[in-house]
């Protein structure tokens, strides 16, 4: 009869992890206060996210290079022919986890003595167990480099390890070009105007004042929104397929929602009595709390929101539709075979590898609403 250990490394081989059919059930096994990961895989089929080949590509049109024009009768026309598509081009990025166990741990899980029905139960949730810490830890892991602090070297270099992070695509700085960088993902923001982010900035946390936050976030509201024309809409981007969302820290979370309460005499709930705002809304979208932002400490002056040259929460508007993964399509979250090392001879190791970055396919479609002047005292 085989032993448990042979059985359950059989089993393991065999058996993939079956919740990965699905990005919201791996979204649950995961433990932080809220993840961004689930804004920019839902409803994403394998064709927006999935692509081949030895790097990742696209193409976009900034000016269509306007060749309109009015005439009279027999007038003579001279054609023109715009090239107005520019490339850009990016590499893979590539991360590994694992999930190990040892025969020891094995053997004394699921003993002798146990019927067959039994022993299976135990393997699964064993299984279950290891499992459960390798994807809370690979997505922990991709969560963290969504706000991770922008690095040309890492990021946009050809030799660079890491994925773009959000900071790297939307910031406050000229241009949208974070210290270091001169190009995002190898175009200049100088050159193509349209290839910058939205800007804009607030001076008050007071209801009554035209420079808050909620004054503001009307007219960058207004700067991300592109409509199309009433005939053709084909060739143009569906504004009704919008993935928009609101990121912040939890300061600027509990910010928004004091303002919400102080600009009206009597709360929403069907109570009257619930000053929770439990999912805030701007213009119908959602503020989400993305945890990571509670520490990240990117802004000018090198610090946190709170400490920056500017003290205050800052807000990503970022429309999940031109950020997005993509996998390579062999080494999506792939799982290798079981190996052991002759260093560890009692030791299982049973890779995970992902192939992947993080892009962004226009940015004047996102935006980031940030202090200017603000003075008060800040509590995170």
């Amino acid at each position: 009869m085989a032993s448990a250990l042979s059985t359950f490394t059989d089993f393991v081989d065999t058996t993939g992890p079956a919740f990965l059919t699905s990005a919201e059930d791996v979204v649950n096994e995961a433990v932080k206060n809220n993840y961004l990961l689930r804004r920019f895989m839902r409803g994403k089929g394998p064709s927006e996210t999935v692509q081949g080949g030895a790097s990742i590509k696209d193409t976009i049109m900034f000016d269509e290079e306007s060749t309109f024009q009015y005439y009279e009768p027999n007038q003579t026309f001279t054609w023109e022919n715009p090239q107005v598509l520019e490339n850009w081009e990016i590499h893979w990025r590539f991360c590994v986890d694992h999930m190990a166990y040892t025969d020891a741990e094995v053997e004394l899980n699921v003993g002798g003595g146990l019927s067959r029905g039994a022993r299976h139960h135990a393997y699964k949730r064993l299984k279950r167990v290891k499992e459960q810490r390798l994807w809370t830890s690979i997505l922990n892991g991709m969560e963290d480099a969504l706000f991770a602090i922008p690095s040309k070297s890492d990021m946009e270099d050809s030799t660079g390890t890491r994925p773009y992070s959000i900071p790297a695509f939307l910031n406050e700085e000229a241009n949208g070009l974070y210290s270091g960088f001169t190009d995002v993902q190898g175009l200049d923001p100088t050159v193509y105007t349209k290839w910058v982010p939205q800007q804009e900035t607030y001076n008050s946390t007071v209801v009554d004042n035209s420079g808050n936050i909620i004054s503001k976030m009307d007219k960058l509201f207004l700067d991300v929104q592109f409509t199309p024309p009433p005939s053709h809409q084909e060739y143009f981007e569906n504004p009704s397929l919008n993935a928009m969302f609101i990121g912040c820290s939890k300061a600027g979370l509990r910010i928004y929602q004091q303002l919400l309460r102080e600009s009206q005499d009597t709360f929403v709930t069907a109570s009257r009595q619930d000053p929770a705002y439990q999912s805030p809304k701007y213009a119908g979208i959602d503020l989400v709390h993305a945890s990571k932002l509670d520490t990240y400490a990117g802004y000018p002056g090198s610090n946190t929101e709170g400490q920056a040259t500017d003290q205050g929460p800052r807000y990503y508007f970022i429309n999940g539709n031109y950020m997005k993964y993509v996998f390579h399509s062999t080494r999506y979250m792939y799982q290798h075979p079981s190996m052991r090392h002759p260093n560890q001879p009692f030791t299982t190791i049973i890779p995970v590898d992902s192939w992947y970055n993080f892009v962004c396919r226009s940015r004047q479609r996102h935006g980031i609403l940030s202090p200017d002047g603000v003075r008060y005292t800040y509590t995170a």
